[in-house]
């Protein structure tokens, strides 16, 4: 997460949530993590992947990858 983070010119999670999020989202946001604490760093991670894909057009080659290695693994189960 550090390397999207510094990708979209910030130092850290907060500031880019609190920097791209309405207070209403900001809110959410909160109370998710509050009610399942466990939980929070799924949370954050995927709400910095979102601001980071719509408005920094991040890709994130690694998922695409890890996707595309799949898809020929299923093909070659499947005897495609």
């Amino acid at each position: 997460m550090e390397e999207i983070i510094e990708y979209c010119g910030y130092k850290n999670a907060f500031d880019l949530i609190k920097d791209h999020s309405k207070e209403e989202d900001l809110a959410t946001l909160l109370e998710d993590l509050v009610n399942s604490p466990e939980d929070a760093v799924d949370f954050v991670r995927e709400e910095v992947e979102r601001i980071a894909t719509d408005i920094f057009d991040w890709v994130d080659h690694e998922k695409i990858k890890a996707d595309a290695d799949e898809e020929s693994y299923q093909r070659y189960r499947d005897g495609d």
